[in-house]
């Protein structure tokens, strides 16, 4: 016969209780204690400081905008395995750990910066939200770009991100663009240097990003009459270590002064099925983009395992230059027959990456320094607006293969002659400059 259970006495159910009760706060101590740690936290300035304006949302409006930018990224962002492999960050997979972050943040501006350190986590340079003054002076640029139309701004209706009240309103903006004189469109200060480092012998362009517009047509000039000073030199040094990128257009130009025959070269790249790539509106449809099923078999096993795996469309890309055509007088053609170095360096990327692959590929110049920074693209690069916050959303959506099927933004562009890319004032210090000065090749 079974033993009878005795009822709990009153001092059992006490301590049971208590026992309960501080394995509950012993829990919640624990949480606000990991909760405290520095990786968790974020201070920020006030929000003037970023260039917006605070409009107060609550921990689920800034949840949801996470989640839906985690979406956006999902559908198009191409390097989350590259970035698991080169930076060991499994992005995705810290999506919890970034929630912790966000519900830390107390007001916009802090947000603001939560949303840049988690960005920040893919370690690539066209991922990133967009300040006040970052987004007027993609505004400016954007209208700039389509001044040459009779009404740009029905143009810049194209873009939400552009002709939404309330992202102007977050950005303390009108919409108007005589409001932005004080503000520099893109890649407006390239900060052209040319000189004579060894007279009748060595010769120097520097350049920190590939300008467009005015200052494009202004930096146009001054490096054609360089060229055509040391055009008998014996090497020419094109400095583009620390560029971030800009315009084709610059790099373009420079390469039609000086080269002597057509050059040209085919990129692939890749696309995932995502409504931005493929939606006829967009002002970011891939246009003539192929489904990847359609690639030579023979073709596709030479890349990447993950390109059959997580991609959907391909581009083949090619970049074709002639030598300047001028047709004013023999003076104005440059017959430079000397040799051209490229100066490179680990923050090297977009534009400037494109050219240095295309040098490299070309055989247009020796490149010296270090691996490049990555992410040649070809198609413009999406910007959307955040559901609640209206911030603004920068982020790559284009994964580009190297000439010999690497990609691009793993493999990088790695130098036919690696040294120490420091650049120094003292050009006798400078290990890339004199690496090039000693070259006999």
């Amino acid at each position: 016969m079974p033993k009878r259970k005795l009822p709990m006495t009153r001092k059992q159910k006490i301590r049971i209780t208590v026992i309960i009760i501080s394995l509950i706060l012993a829990i919640f101590g624990i949480e606000r204690i990991y909760n405290m740690q520095d990786e968790f936290q974020v201070t920020a300035l006030d929000a003037s400081a970023y260039g917006i304006l605070d409009a107060r949302l609550t921990d689920r409006e800034k949840l949801d905008d996470f989640e839906y930018l985690c979406s956006v990224l999902e559908e198009n962002y191409p390097f989350f395995k590259v970035n698991e492999r080169l930076n060991n960050i499994d992005w995705l997979g810290n999506k919890g750990k970034y929630k912790r972050i966000i519900k830390n943040t107390n007001n916009d501006a802090e947000f603001l910066v939560a949303l840049a350190r988690i960005l920040g986590d893919l370690n690539n340079w066209h991922v990133n939200v967009v300040s006040g003054y970052g987004y007027k002076s993609f505004y400016k640029s954007y209208y700039e770009f389509f001044s040459n139309h009779d009404n740009p701004y029905r143009y810049m209706s194209r873009y939400r991100v552009f002709s939404n009240p309330f992202v102007w309103a977050r950005y303390n903006f009108d919409g108007i663009v005589e409001e932005l004189d004080n503000i520099d469109h893109l890649y407006s200060d390239t900060q052209l240097e040319t000189k004579i480092l060894i007279h009748n012998e060595v010769a120097y362009i520097k350049f920190k990003s590939m300008g467009g517009f005015d200052v494009a047509k202004e930096d146009s000039i001054k490096i054609k009459d360089f060229l055509r000073q040391v055009q008998d030199y014996e090497k020419l040094i094109i400095d583009i270590r620390g560029n971030g990128g800009g315009y084709d257009s610059y790099w373009n130009y420079i390469v039609s002064l000086l080269t002597n025959k057509t050059l040209s070269q085919n990129y692939y790249a890749f696309f995932k099925d995502s409504h931005i790539n493929k939606y006829k509106y967009s002002p970011y449809l891939v246009e003539d983009s192929k489904s990847i099923n359609l690639l030579d078999e023979n073709i596709l096993a030479q890349f990447p395992e993950e390109i059959k795996t997580d991609f959907d469309y391909y581009k083949i890309y090619r970049i074709t230059i002639n030598p300047l055509s001028v047709n004013t007088n023999s003076s104005d053609y440059i017959d430079f027959k000397g040799k051209i170095y490229l100066l490179v360096d680990r923050n090297v990327f977009s534009s400037a990456e494109k050219f240095a692959s295309f040098a490299k590929d070309t055989g247009f110049a020796t490149l010296v320094g270090e691996t490049t920074g990555g992410d040649r693209v070809f198609e413009e690069i999406p910007l959307i607006y955040l559901p609640n916050s209206k911030f603004v959303i920068r982020f790559s959506r284009e994964l580009g293969l190297n000439s010999d099927g690497t990609i691009n933004m793993e493999t990088r562009t790695r130098p036919h002659i690696e040294v120490d890319p420091t650049p120094h004032e003292d050009f006798t210090k400078d290990k890339c400059i004199q690496a090039v000065i000693n070259d006999s090749n």
